[in-house]
């Protein structure tokens, strides 16, 4: 619940109580808004620049705005220099629902048009919050994305298959179990010792999968290759306690995961089987990859909850951030120019698609960039770091890096250019 603290002249005006009763009605559902939209994966910066936004259509003069990943701090300042405090715990790590964002930006965007009453706030955001994305998508989008990934980075027919199939048993885990899990820490080692057990068992049994790529291709589920990216991006921008935050927390999970799929191949291995004759890797042509990694993106956007209508431009997107990699780490070399290159593309055609439809940035350029997200390569890193191979984890830390810090600077240049181009804007028109 919000904590609000009160300073004001000692004789206020009749207007300043009308205003001090309106503010402490209206503002604990804004700081719900905005804890809610952080837990369906707004960035904090948008979230931060909404909240001040929607304090002066509600009549404050000034706004100071803090937000984080654990916390909202927000003070109004009325005339009359009559202040309101309001705090807000982001308590649980939350997820990425798009279909919720939307539909929260959508309510923002009529509060800023029209301020509505506390009661009518109140009651569509209610019903906003009882949303709950429907099984068939959440299921469908685990294993396309899942058996896409295994693909991906090199797996074969089979492996795809197999992580898809496997992938249903951690959509049915995030799904039922994780709100009975204390943190993401516990449930990542959790669900990956379970899940790798079970994919050891089949792959040592049967010689008829790559337990490497299986595994890969079902953590992309799990692993925090996009919250480490959103990490680089906000340390980029200024907001370094989100940052690092979120950097560290990226890295926990990382090493639960890590932990929890290294203790099922000890178990497995224990257990008899003998993972040494596995199928070699699939060597992919260039628009056989393309068309892999728009599976991958499409099964992130039924995963995530994108709205149906904006499925097709969001997939059309991740096949052609990934194309636009390939053709230029072909003609490059190199990881970090091609990935700057292909996702600042990538911040373009979101921009230009959230700004043309009226929905948040987020919908479409994490579905566009998903292929870029160095899943894979926190895996090994952590794996690796775990195993105590130090070359392994150096290298697999340096190329994570590249393509994180790849993404994070294509992000935050298209950012600044809009930034810039909209206060020029909103000068011009004052």
């Amino acid at each position: 619940m919000p904590a609000a603290a009160r300073r004001e002249p000692s004789s206020p005006e009749a207007g300043g109580a009308v205003e001090g009763r309106s503010a402490a009605a209206i503002f604990p559902l804004l700081l719900d808004i905005g804890e809610a939209m952080i837990k369906c994966g707004a960035d904090v910066h948008t979230v931060e620049q909404l909240l001040i936004r929607l304090g002066r259509a509600y009549g404050a003069v000034r706004m100071n705005a803090l937000v984080i990943t654990a916390a909202i701090l927000v003070t109004v300042t009325y005339p009359g220099n009559r202040e309101l405090t309001f705090s807000r715990r982001v308590e649980g790590e939350g997820g990425t629902d798009f279909y919720r964002l939307e539909r929260l930006n959508a309510l923002c965007r009529d509060c800023l048009a029209c301020p509505l009453s506390a009661d009518e706030l109140a009651q569509r955001f209610n019903a906003i919050r009882a949303m709950r994305p429907a099984g068939w998508s959440f299921y469908l989008g685990g294993a396309l994305s899942s058996g896409g990934f295994a693909m991906f980075f090199g797996g074969t027919w089979a492996d795809g298959v197999a992580a898809a199939l496997f992938a249903l048993l951690v959509c049915a885990a995030i799904r039922h179990l994780k709100a009975f899990a204390p943190n993401t820490l516990v449930f990542n080692f959790g669900t990956s010792l379970l899940v790798g057990i079970a994919i050891a068992t089949v792959a040592g049994a049967t010689q008829l999968v790559n337990v490497d790529m299986v595994i890969i291709g079902v953590i992309m589920l799990l692993i925090p290759g996009l919250a480490m990216t959103n990490a680089t991006r906000d340390m980029l921008s200024g907001d370094t306690i989100s940052g690092v935050m979120r950097f560290v927390e990226s890295l926990l999970w990382a090493t639960a995961l890590a932990l929890g799929f290294m203790a099922a191949l000890w178990v497995a291995g224990a257990a008899g089987f003998d993972f040494a004759a596995q199928p070699a890797a699939a060597d992919w042509l260039p628009w056989q990859k393309a068309l892999i990694a728009a599976v991958a993106s499409l099964g992130f956007a039924l995963f995530f909850d994108v709205r149906p209508r904006h499925v097709p431009a969001a997939t059309l997107g991740g096949f052609l951030t990934w194309s636009a990699f390939d053709v230029l780490a072909a003609c490059l070399g190199g990881i970090f120019v091609p990935c700057l290159v292909a996702s600042t593309f990538a911040a373009v055609y979101s921009e230009a698609l959230a700004r043309m439809l009226r929905v948040p940035n987020a919908v479409f350029f994490i579905v566009s960039v998903i292929p870029l997200v160095p899943g894979r390569g926190l895996y090994y890193t952590m794996f690796n770091a775990v195993a105590g191979d130090g070359g392994a984890c150096a290298s697999f830390a340096v190329m994570t890096l590249l393509y994180a810090g790849g993404i994070a600077v294509g992000i935050c240049l298209i950012a600044a250019c809009v930034q810039t181009w909209d206060i020029f804007r909103a000068r011009r028109r004052s």
